[in-house]
């Protein structure tokens, strides 16, 4: 049972595909693709090597990719960013969808030495709206019918967590092993 991450390379873009284009996954995230093809997603693959403020990883189960995370809007200057992420496997979900946000919050406070993670949920995923306040994340701002996504307007959650708070949380891993879960910890 090992949780880990590595960064999403091209071969990667069939499965990530799949999963951006399922129903369960892309009804909770703001936008759809258009017109989606494994060429596209290559293409967008490769020019994540170019973006300083932009890093993917495919998240793994035993080295079995089951889902993925992404740091966005990463701000050294301003010490934040933003972090989206999807468990597609439903057993894997179950195993590590509570325990995901401590490797999220030790990558962007030690790796990426980072105050604050400002994530945006859509109010239609009501068990990560759950799971932020089970992690002690601040909702700071609800915009009502702010995303229109297929036909309807949905609510917006804006949550915060600073690095203070959460080194004020009990630590469930220690920073060895969540270190070590990372393929680039030390060289990103």
């Amino acid at each position: 049972m090992a949780l880990n991450f590595k960064r999403v390379e091209i071969s990667d873009a069939q499965l990530l595909l799949t999963w951006r284009t399922d129903p369960d996954i892309t009804k909770h995230m703001f936008t759809d693709l258009e017109q989606p093809s494994i060429e596209k997603q290559e293409q967008w693959i490769s020019s994540l090597s170019e973006k300083s403020d932009y890093r993917a990883y495919m998240i793994q189960d035993d080295g079995n990719s089951v889902g993925f995370l992404c740091f966005s809007d990463i701000d050294q200057f301003h010490q934040r960013c933003s972090t989206g992420s999807y468990i597609y496997d439903k057993h894997a979900r179950l195993k590590y969808g509570a325990t995901l946000h401590t490797y999220i919050c030790n990558y962007a406070f030690e790796q990426l030495k980072l105050n604050k993670i400002v994530n945006y949920i859509l109010g239609a995923n009501d068990k990560v709206v759950k799971l932020q306040k089970l992690h002690k994340t601040r909702l700071v701002g609800l915009l009502k019918q702010h995303i229109y996504k297929h036909g309807q307007l949905h609510d917006l959650h804006i949550f915060e967590q600073l690095k203070q708070d959460w080194a004020a949380q009990k630590q469930h891993f220690s920073l060895t092993t969540i270190s070590a879960a990372f393929n680039d910890w030390d060289t990103a």
